[in-house]
């Protein structure tokens, strides 16, 4: 009896210890010197670019558009403590995480965004594909990690589609001249898709596009 009992408990202890392999893209989006390297370089760059586009403009009648999740936000926390499980992403699980509000904030976004609205003058608009639902918690999570900004856009509808809500930042009252775009979806730049990137001198201008090898329009 004591012999089976022990190796119940070996059985027991092995399934608690038992580790599922993490693929290599969540690895390197949740602990790669790398990643933290290019977010500090891209906003870098974006700040440089920032003062130059906005020289000579009004204060208050510019901005820039910065989407959210893995560009001021980081759910590689999220896609780790799924990987550690052997489980990837789903809507029930996605939904519990950002009800939490614990995601943290990435390197430079609250660095760039300072400048825009302290040095230059200018408007940050945040426009995310979380849900309308999902938006005062997602306000509450960049307040506690002291992102500021003038207006952020959930998504209303079924529809991802970012392009109509930039249209409406443009064309809104008072009409704002974007001067700049910030995120890691092409689709998260005017008019563009995996099938067209437009200008390819817009990127490091006036398009600043960060590295996300865990999700997006590309699967």
């Amino acid at each position: 009896m004591r012999s089976l009992w022990l190796m119940v408990c070996m059985v027991l202890a092995g399934c608690a210890t038992t580790t599922h392999p993490i693929p290599n893209e969540i690895l390197w989006a949740s602990a790669s010197a790398e990643r933290r390297a290019i977010f500090h370089e891209v906003y870098a760059q974006a700040t440089t670019s920032a003062r130059s586009l906005s020289a000579g403009l009004p204060p208050g009648s510019w901005g820039v558009i910065l989407d959210v999740d893995d560009t001021i936000l980081d759910t590689s926390v999220y896609n780790m403590e799924l990987a550690k499980k052997g489980k990837r992403y789903t809507m029930p699980t996605w939904n519990a995480w950002i009800l939490e509000g614990s995601a943290p904030l990435l390197p430079g976004a609250k660095e760039f965004i300072d400048v825009v609205i302290d040095e230059l003058h200018g408007h940050v608009v945040l426009v995310t594909n979380r849900e309308q639902s999902q938006c005062p918690v997602t306000e509450e999570n960049l307040h506690a990690v002291g992102v500021r900004y003038d207006r952020i856009l959930c998504k209303a509808t079924e529809d991802s589609n970012k392009n109509p809500r930039f249209q409406s930042v443009i064309d809104g009252t008072p009409p704002l001249n974007v001067i700049m775009w910030v995120g890691d979806n092409i689709q998260d730049f005017p008019g563009l898709s995996q099938q067209h990137i437009g200008d390819p001198k817009n990127f490091g201008t006036r398009y600043f596009a960060l590295p996300n090898p865990t999700y997006g329009s590309w699967q």
